[in-house]
């Protein structure tokens, strides 16, 4: 009887060191453009909340590092960092390489057209491949919108309605939120004589590192997120914030 239990202590012992090798790390860090409201450069932000939720404080601590989006996705893909938010399932093969798509999108990019009315058409989405386009850099727009070939790429927004403002350019692209953020803060008299049409939603994702820790977070993150959802955490979340879109999940 003695022998058993000794075992058993034995054979729970090991089992308690496996499970701790596998813990998550602590940190998870995460690569990320400045999304004004959404990741702000002190780490907060409606994404910077919702990460929390997904990552519970007492378990994970968000640790942040800000970069242009091509650059941030890049050094997850190098495996410097755990997390990328914000990807489409459109993006390239090289832009996706070594990287792992959380299982359901967290949000939707609001893609519009910018252009001006006097010398452009309002804009519909079967006709853009008629357009010179231009849309902000390292955005893989022309596979979100089965174009042909890509549109030139801008370093921001203000670049963007110069374009067009100079007729370098039929149509600039943008995504919603960040267009009308910028509007706010910079003035709304930025944009006239432009005008701006909604062509479609494109879902996006976290992405995370193709490696034990990435892969890790993201069995977390895919779990955690479905049963927020079936909760209807997820909901109660996104209804605070209409800025956010909750996709519909099976």
């Amino acid at each position: 009887m003695m022998y058993s239990a000794t075992v058993f202590l034995f054979c729970f012992l090991v089992a308690l060191s496996a499970q701790a090798e596998q813990k998550l790390p602590m940190q998870l860090k995460i690569s990320t453009q400045v999304w004004p409201g959404f990741t702000n450069a002190d780490g907060s932000g409606i994404y910077a909340d919702l990460f929390q939720l997904i990552y519970p404080t007492e378990q994970v601590q968000l640790v942040w590092h800000f970069s242009h989006f091509g650059r941030a996705i890049n050094q997850v893909q190098q495996g410097k960092y755990h997390m990328v938010p914000g990807l489409s399932a459109h993006e390239s093969i090289k832009a996706r390489q070594g990287l792992l798509l959380s299982a359901h999108p967290f949000d939707f990019d609001l893609i519009v057209a910018v252009y001006h009315p006097a010398h452009t058409t309002l804009p519909k989405l079967s006709q853009l491949a008629h357009y010179k386009l231009a849309w902000d850099l390292a955005y893989d727009l022309h596979l979100v919108l089965d174009l042909p070939e890509k549109g030139y790429e801008v370093r921001n927004i203000k670049q963007g309605l110069e374009l067009v403002k100079n007729r370098r350019i039929d149509i600039y692209l943008a995504e919603k939120n960040e267009l009308q953020h910028y509007l706010l803060s910079e003035g709304a008299k930025q944009l006239p004589p432009l005008l701006y049409q909604e062509l479609l939603r494109d879902p996006i994702y976290v992405a995370f590192a193709d490696n034990e820790s990435g892969r890790l977070f993201k069995s977390l993150w895919d779990q955690r997120f479905l049963k927020l959802y079936q909760m209807g955490h997820l909901k109660q979340f996104y209804q605070k914030h209409p800025q956010l879109t909750l996709p519909e999940l099976p």
